[in-house]
């Protein structure tokens, strides 16, 4: 009798545990499409930028942007920032997932799991190292995003893992209240959390040159001393310290 009172017991905390979880999944799955709808009117309108394409795949390529366009873009990231406390900007990399805003906070701890509005969200929001400068003004910037299983946030920055991908998606797009940036990538690395690297207060030549050793994907571009860069980093597995990095040279145009 107290074998199967136990046997009855685990199936029906099983069945809990079950439906525990599943409940837990569709709750993330509604708060996602709710952030969602959120930020959809606040999107800026990528389809403005042109891009022509180098046949030499370490060449930059040349972004053609008409001057109505630019200021277009600026406008719709000025709206976002003004609706929506702590955004900064606005992610894109065109053929991918990777289209979000980009939020700042006094730590690098607040959105890891909140949603833009402050509110709880599981999947986080994408943000911008605390110890870099707000408008992008600093030579290094870092941003921060979870490697989701249903491919959102920075979960396709493991896809340029591929030289293949990379060569394919080799740039993307930065949009501030005053700038619009091509980002032209040119380094995949993988890295701990505790890496020197984070460090955005060190000297940016030491910083490039660390990295293109830890560099298993390099692009060789032209760099100068008054050139910005921007890395978007992500867990590379659901445990553990290792970092995938994407980086690459911010351009205002």
């Amino acid at each position: 009798m107290r074998n199967k009172i136990i046997k009855i017991s685990a199936v029906v905390l099983a069945i809990a545990l079950l439906f525990g979880g599943l409940f837990l999944l569709l709750r993330d799955d509604v708060q996602v499409k709710i952030q969602e709808e959120k930020i959809n009117p606040y999107v800026p309108d990528f389809t403005l930028l042109e891009v022509q394409e180098k046949s030499d795949p370490e060449e930059e390529s040349i972004a053609e942007i008409p001057s109505e366009a630019e200021e277009k873009l600026k406008e719709q990231t000025q709206e976002l920032c003004n609706s929506i406390d702590n955004s900064i900007g606005w992610i894109n990399v065109p053929e991918t997932k990777i289209n979000y805003p980009v939020m700042y906070s006094g730590d690098n701890e607040f959105y890891l799991h909140r949603a833009v509005d402050g509110s709880y969200l599981r999947v986080g929001s994408i943000f911008l190292d605390f110890r870099c400068n707000a408008d992008f003004t600093g030579k290094i910037n870092i941003l921060y995003g979870h490697n989701m299983s249903d491919g959102s946030m920075f979960a396709d920055v493991m896809k340029f893992i591929d030289s293949g991908y990379f060569d394919s998606h080799n740039y993307g797009w930065l949009t501030t209240e005053n700038a619009v940036y091509k980002i032209d990538f040119f380094s995949v690395s993988q890295l701990e959390n505790y890496d020197s690297f984070y460090d955005v207060t060190g000297d940016v030549n030491v910083w490039l040159d660390n990295l293109r050793s830890d560099s298993f994907i390099w692009r060789n571009l032209e760099f100068s001393n008054e050139d910005k860069f921007i890395s978007l980093s992500t867990c590379t597995g659901s445990e553990g310290s290792s970092r995938t990095v994407l980086t690459g040279k911010l351009t205002e145009i």
